[in-house]
């Protein structure tokens, strides 16, 4: 097992080092070539830009119209689901005999404790079986009515303030950086020399 530890420790040594050697490139390129670290910092950036992702996470879905569509297959299948799980919990399900099965309390608190909250989740899911049957017979009588049920229960979220705020803050960074190039390269070379010495200290 020690074998193994000296492994991981050190690869992660040796990852750590090539990172800091990344790091200690980089500032020296910011340093001297602001233009050239620019350029390398745009085609990172393309790599993971959010303009890549703008028209998946803008595109608009109608899932009301294609169900409408097909309300009459969709609607049973969603009836006879509603139908079938409301006359279980109210017929068929037993609590005492999924709580002594399932649960298996012991003591006499931990068994009223247990019923309490079965039952509680059993009548819970009963009524929004009961609920899901009547909201799939308006379905199939009166889709006019479900569809302005649903409409009023849609909300519409748009990505467009997120993608400007996160552009806008990689734009301002970016430009601070090129400004001030010296003081942050002066910064970053410094601090990534002094990495690279201890990481060499440390592997030797």
């Amino acid at each position: 097992m020690n074998i193994v530890y000296e492994i991981l420790i050190d690869s992660g040594l040796i990852l750590a080092f090539i990172l800091v050697l990344a790091a200690f490139c980089y500032s020296a390129m910011i340093l001297f070539k602001p233009k050239a670290a620019l350029y390398l910092n745009g085609r990172f950036n393309s790599w993971f830009s959010t303009e890549k992702v703008d028209d998946t996470l803008d595109m608009h879905i109608d899932t009301n119209e294609l169900v409408l569509k097909n309300r009459w297959w969709v609607g049973s299948i969603f009836l006879a689901g509603a139908l079938f799980t409301l006359k279980y919990l109210l017929m068929d399900f037993d609590a005492e005999k999924f709580i002594s099965l399932v649960i298996n309390p012991s003591g006499s608190a931990a068994q009223a404790f247990s019923e309490i909250i079965v039952i509680s989740i059993q009548w819970l899911f009963a009524f929004t079986s009961f609920v899901g049957v009547m909201a799939c017979s308006l379905f199939l009588i009166n889709p006019e009515a479900f569809q302005q049920f649903s409409h009023k229960m849609d909300t519409e979220y748009s990505t467009e303030v997120l993608k400007e705020n996160a552009d806008t803050v990689y734009t301002a960074l970016d430009d601070w950086v090129m400004k001030n190039h010296i003081l942050v390269g002066l910064l970053l070379f410094l601090g990534s020399t002094y990495l690279m010495v201890v990481m060499l200290m440390t592997i030797m």
